[in-house]
């Protein structure tokens, strides 16, 4: 385990055997779902962990800000992205960020790990410009996904144990949430129904 003393957690799962698998087909799925559209910067990663998904999505061109409230994950995340802050996503937002506003924000398996994701995209409406681009993905809580983590959380992946705070038990229980200040442009599943892929664009008078 020494070579990977100096790795991030995203680093060595989006590597590893059988975690890559996972991680390469979400990566895919939301990189197709995305290929269609103007992605413009500056781009807000919220939930950022070590940044390496969202680079992974998006590439190394665009100007990408993000936002944990690990702060061993964004002393990776610091080497990857061009700022990182140190904050609770479901607490507000705007004067940590300097009232700044983002043409396009991921929340990339973030909301899962919230008490209250409503609050969080609330954040979002208030920090997202007019026609900008919300890329959201969650895990869907299906009796296949449950046993996947399961045994996740038992073995390589324990240190995400017992943290997610907000179960998602079928598509329609996040696209309601997101109706309420978004229009969905796509939602898609992958990795046998477990992950759901969703893209919004603001509505203009929410905020």
């Amino acid at each position: 385990m020494a070579g990977n003393s100096y790795k991030s957690y995203y680093e060595i799962s989006t590597n590893r055997f059988p975690s890559k698998y996972w991680h390469s087909n979400i990566i895919k799925v939301t990189r197709s779902v995305l290929k269609e559209h103007n992605v413009r910067e500056p781009v807000l990663d919220l939930g950022c962990g070590d940044g390496v998904r969202s680079r992974l999505i998006l590439g190394d061109h665009l100007e990408i800000h993000g936002v944990d409230i690990d702060t061993k994950m964004l002393e990776f995340a610091k080497n990857r992205l061009n700022k990182v802050y140190h904050h609770n996503i479901e607490d507000k937002l705007t004067e940590i960020l300097d009232n700044q506003k983002f043409n396009t924000i991921l929340l990339i398996e973030s909301l899962e790990h919230v008490m209250n994701p409503e609050k969080v995209l609330q954040n979002v409406a208030r920090l997202l410009n007019d026609e900008g681009l919300l890329l959201v993905v969650v895990p869907l809580e299906t009796p296949l996904f449950r046993i996947i983590w399961w045994i996740w959380t038992r073995t390589y992946g324990a240190v995400w144990r017992e943290t997610h705070l907000y179960k998602f038990n079928s598509a329609d229980d996040l696209l309601s949430m997101l109706k309420k200040y978004f229009f969905i442009i796509e939602h898609r599943k992958t990795n046998f129904g477990c992950i759901l892929v969703v893209l919004c664009k603001k509505l203009s008078n929410k905020s």
